[in-house]
C-alpha cells in the first residue's frame, strides 16, 4: 500500500513536472516568437520613424508659434463710434485700447472725409507689438476745419467735427 502511494506521488510529480516545463517552453515560445516578429518586421522602424517625425513637428510647430506669432490682443469692432447730431458728427474712440492716452490718436481733415489713425505699443508676456488702426469717414458735406474739436471724457476721445449745411443759399 505504501509502494502504491509511493507510485502515485511519483506519478503526479512526474506529470506536475512535464507540466511545467511544457508550459515554460510554450510561455517562451510564445515570447519569442512575439519578440522575433517585431524585430524581423520591416515596417517597424518605418512606424518608429514617422512617430519620432510627428513628436518633433509638433514640438517645432510649438516653438514657431510662441516666437513667430504676435500674442493677440483684439481691437475691439466699436473702437470709433461715430453719431449724427445736428450739423456736426461726432467721433468717439475708446481710448482703453490705446493705452488710456489721447496722444496715440491721429486725425487729419480733407474736404468732406476725415481719417482717424491710432498707434499704440502692447506688452504682453515677453513680446512687443505695435498696433496700428486707420478710418476714414467720407461725410457728404464739407467739413468747417477750424472749428473741429477734440476733448477726453474718461476714457473716451471725442471728436466733433461740424459741417456746412446746403440751407445757406
Amino acid at each position: 500500500m505504501l509502494e502504491e502511494e509511493h507510485r502515485h506521488t511519483l506519478k503526479h510529480a512526474v506529470i506536475t513536472f512535464i507540466a511545467a516545463l511544457l508550459g515554460g517552453f510554450l510561455a517562451f515560445y510564445v515570447v519569442m516568437d512575439i519578440t522575433l516578429a517585431k524585430m524581423f518586421d520591416p515596417m517597424r522602424g518605418v512606424r518608429r520613424a514617422e512617430k519620432m517625425i510627428q513628436k518633433q513637428a509638433r514640438e517645432m510647430q510649438r516653438l514657431d508659434n510662441d516666437i513667430f506669432m504676435p500674442a493677440s490682443i483684439p481691437l475691439h469692432h466699436s473702437l470709433i463710434n461715430m453719431v449724427k447730431e445736428n450739423n456736426a458728427y461726432k467721433f468717439i474712440i475708446d481710448l482703453n485700447q490705446l493705452n488710456n492716452n489721447d496722444k496715440n490718436v491721429e486725425v487729419t481733415v480733407n474736404g468732406d472725409t476725415i481719417n482717424i489713425k491710432g498707434v499704440v505699443d502692447k506688452t504682453k508676456g515677453h513680446k512687443d507689438m505695435v498696433i496700428e488702426f486707420s478710418q476714414t469717414f467720407a461725410l457728404g458735406a464739407p467739413i468747417i476745419k477750424d472749428k473741429v474739436t477734440k476733448e477726453e471724457k474718461g476714457d473716451k476721445y471725442i471728436i466733433t467735427v461740424p459741417i456746412e449745411t446746403g440751407g445757406e443759399d
